[in-house]
């Protein structure tokens, strides 16, 4: 059962990045750490060893700390990248108001005329 989950995790990140909804230079390395992470959790040596290095009694939980860490990481990235997309439609539309306003002192000065 774990091994079709990530099978499913994997396809899915796959079909969102060939329909360009998940952009590969934005967060596709933390998905693919994911992935990746979901493949090497199905070994139990690979488990008992994370679990070794971090210095963590229960197994399991030193995947599901890393796991956390990782989505942190994600929602993190994405709220950067959310605000950089804000700033720039403020900056955006600061522009059009201010070739709006140009354009009506244009036409007030010609009409004054």
């Amino acid at each position: 059962m774990k091994l079709v989950v990530v099978i499913v995790l994997a396809v899915v990140l796959l079909y969102l990045i060939r329909r360009n909804l998940l952009q590969v230079d934005l967060s596709f390395p933390l998905f693919a750490g994911l992935v990746v992470l979901g493949f090497a959790s199905l070994s139990n040596g690979f488990i008992e060893w994370v679990a070794a290095k971090l210095d963590v009694i229960d197994a399991p939980r030193a995947i599901i700390m890393i796991i956390l860490a990782i989505l942190v990481a994600l929602s993190t990235s994405l709220a950067i990248a959310f605000s950089r997309l804000r700033q720039r439609q403020v900056l955006l539309v600061r522009q059009v108001v201010g070739s709006d306003l140009h354009a009506q002192e244009e036409s007030l000065v010609h009409s004054l005329e």
